[in-house]
């Protein structure tokens, strides 16, 4: 059972995943909590090549920005991934049940959808599929939400939740969806602040 499960290896579940893993042995209520990234390997990152992300290499290639981000997540014990395609969520006594296509199941007590804009397929209760109106290319898709919220323990983030297309904004939404999670927790504002330079 894991407290938060992310469907959604692109900028946004990065963000969430980053955000919530990197508390793990700062605060009490943060100790033991465990998280789980499922992903099929569809990211639209792969295609793109950056050049307005600050903090990273200039003209750094999708592939190689996520090798990086794989790799700042593996520094935390708190949070697997795992390369599988989920089909199906269904409501549990305890929040959910993850249900992917090579018939393995995960359950958690929160999930966020991070899936993109090009479609949704995931069976499961209560998600309204929108258009998305702010990006320029048509057909595209969105999750009917409030604040980032589908109902209570579901959240959507990125662009399924109608961000625009730009990787920080995306990667911004993840982590505000996380730290969502952590006022849930604590009942009052959080955030992940990184520790300053001359702090271990």
């Amino acid at each position: 059972m894991y407290d938060v499960l992310i469907i959604g290896g692109g900028a946004a579940g990065y963000g969430c995943a980053l955000t919530l893993a990197s508390v793990e042995d700062k605060f009490e209520w943060a100790k033991g909590r465990t998280y789980m990234m499922l992903d099929d390997g569809q990211s639209d990152i792969l295609k793109a090549r950056f050049y307005n992300l600050a903090g990273v290499e200039f003209g750094i290639g999708g592939d190689a920005l996520l090798q990086t981000m794989q790799k700042q997540l593996a520094n935390y014990q708190s949070v697997q991934q795992l390369p599988l395609k989920v089909i199906k969520i269904e409501d549990s006594s305890e929040g959910f049940k993850v249900y992917c296509e090579d018939g393995s199941l995960y359950e958690a007590a929160r999930v966020v959808l991070a899936t993109g804009m090009h479609s949704f397929d995931i069976a499961v209760e209560g998600v309204e599929i929108l258009s998305h109106e702010d990006v320029l290319k048509p057909h595209k898709i969105c999750l009917k939400h409030t604040d980032n919220i589908i109902r209570q323990g579901l959240y959507v983030a990125g662009l399924a939740s109608g961000a625009k297309t730009m990787f920080a904004i995306a990667n911004g939404e993840g982590a505000k969806v996380a730290c969502q999670i952590f006022k849930e927790w604590t009942g009052k504002p959080m955030v992940a602040h990184d520790s300053l330079k001359n702090e271990k």
